[in-house]
């Protein structure tokens, strides 16, 4: 099976007026990669977003900065709400979910299945993409000197130091979502890990979470709050409920997302998962988004 990383290759070395790689998630190295069989002449327009959190984690890579600015003819764009996955070759297009790195590409030992279809740029739904895309804003020094500044405050200590060449976080990290269904007592499982203020298999999942973000052991009540909600917007999976919250995430959405990072769940398990992450972000993100009683719809809370 050819790799979706060489169908990109070929993609863009027929072009000769245009090519757009637009992806949430750049790593330096697959840019280079894809870029390396282009000629300079040929025009590119690189579409991505920068967030802290996901420049700490290694998910994504600020040095694409520099590669499209050594580069001719070639422009570097941001646009924070991104989520689609396109690759266009003067009218041929590769759309489906793959970022710009080697797991996604296939080019790393632990590969994640993706998913590029083959589309014409004319096509409708491609045509409305491209014209969203044109309100990107042009990536610039101050801004990426920004984003460097805050992801150095983040901790990371979550992700392993010194990934593999790809760059590529974890697949298993990629798609973390916590356990312990009763996250407002998860304080008193940091405290006290025999505490009984829950039932037996309830303080299991939150010592395993617990395990996973790697929370010091030494802090107050407010830190750790803050603490777990920091690491918990390091979590691909879990971002992607919080970045949909601004269009209303219910319970439906909410299973939906569940299923996309973990296909191994079944349908009673998904909507358990679902109600665990939703109970996550209303104990840990209180103060910006709330649970409408009447529908459970996760919505931002009301200023």
């Amino acid at each position: 099976m050819v790799a979706d990383g060489e169908r990109l290759k070929a993609l863009v070395q027929q072009a000769n007026r245009r090519v757009i790689l637009c992806a949430p998630f750049i790593k330096a190295t697959v840019l280079r990669t894809v870029l390396s069989v282009l000629p300079e002449t040929v025009p590119v327009r690189i579409i991505t977003r920068w967030r802290a959190a996901e420049v700490a984690a290694g998910i994504s890579d600020l040095e694409v900065f520099e590669i499209a600015n050594e580069r001719p003819n070639t422009e570097l764009r941001l646009l924070d709400e991104l989520h689609a996955k396109l690759y266009v070759a003067d009218d041929q297009c590769l759309a489906g979910s793959a970022n710009l790195t080697a797991a996604a590409l296939g080019w790393s030992e632990r590969s994640n299945i993706e998913l590029l279809i083959p589309a014409k740029s004319t096509d409708s739904d491609i045509s409305r993409l491209l014209e969203r895309l044109d309100g990107s804003q042009p990536a610039t020094e101050e801004i990426r000197s920004e984003i460097q500044k805050h992801a150095a405050t983040i901790n990371t200590t979550f992700f392993d130091e010194g990934l593999e060449v790809t760059g590529d976080v974890d697949a298993r990290r990629l798609a973390w979502l916590p356990r312990c269904a009763a996250p407002d007592k998860l304080y008193d499982i940091y405290q006290n890990s025999a505490t009984t203020v829950v039932v037996e298999g309830t303080r299991e999942d939150g010592l395993a979470d617990l395990q996973d973000l790697l929370i010091r052991n030494d802090l107050e009540h407010q830190e750790f709050i803050s603490a777990v909600r920091t690491t918990l917007l390091l979590m691909p999976a879990f971002v992607g409920f919080i970045d949909e919250i601004p269009q209303g995430l219910t319970d439906a959405s909410g299973i939906g997302f569940v299923k996309d990072a973990r296909p191994d769940l079944v349908e009673e398990d998904a909507q358990v998962q679902w109600r665990i992450v939703r109970d996550w972000i209303e104990t840990f993100f209180t103060d910006e988004f709330e649970v409408a009683p009447e529908s459970f719809v996760i919505r931002l809370r009301a200023t």
